[in-house]
């Protein structure tokens, strides 16, 4: 894979060959940043992070600060190399956790954009917004990568501003009603 744009554009990254683990296509991200606008100065969450090529893209095109909650070890082994080898270990903090877990200890806090792509079908996507709203993790925007064969049901006081399909893919973005 490779950085798009911004200030790290280029670069190359190996996503780990892990079991469940789908990076986002190029097209996607590039669409993706594309409808997000200009990121500069933004504080992200990404949720599900994988090989963290979506939050490396935010980084790369200005945003000021990145939280990455990863449950498989190899992967954030892996997203750890890449902070440490690129120089942005002060705007990239990796946690090895689950969401449910990793969200907790978030608490209160406000991000100006969180990105979560869960695992295709597995209800993930509904049940995100309401883990947001039970630990006051305040956002300006959400972004769900679902399966494009899924059509979410959100949770009370969330709407879907717009949906986007790729193939298989679909990026539904979110706000509080």
């Amino acid at each position: 894979m490779r950085i798009t744009a911004g200030s790290l554009r280029g670069r190359n990254l190996e996503a780990p060959d892990l079991p469940g683990l789908r990076p986002t296509p190029v097209k996607v991200r590039q669409a993706l940043f594309n409808m997000l606008g200009n990121v500069d100065g933004l504080s992200m969450l990404d949720l599900f992070a994988g090989s963290g090529v979506i939050g490396l893209e935010a980084l790369s095109r200005g945003a000021t600060s990145l939280i990455s909650l990863e449950q498989q070890r190899p992967a954030t082994r892996s997203m750890e190399q890449y902070c440490s080898a690129w120089g942005i270990s002060e705007q990239w903090k990796i946690y090895t956790t689950t969401v449910e877990r990793g969200l907790p200890r978030l608490s209160g806090k406000h991000f100006d954009l969180i990105f979560a792509d869960p695992p295709y079908q597995q209800g993930f996507t509904e049940k995100l917004p309401q883990w947001l709203d039970e630990h006051h993790i305040l956002c300006e925007r959400v972004v769900l990568e679902e399966s494009s064969r899924v059509e979410p049901a959100w949770p009370s006081g969330w709407i879907c501003t717009q949906s986007r399909n790729y193939g298989d893919t679909c990026l539904h973005f979110l706000s509080r009603s």
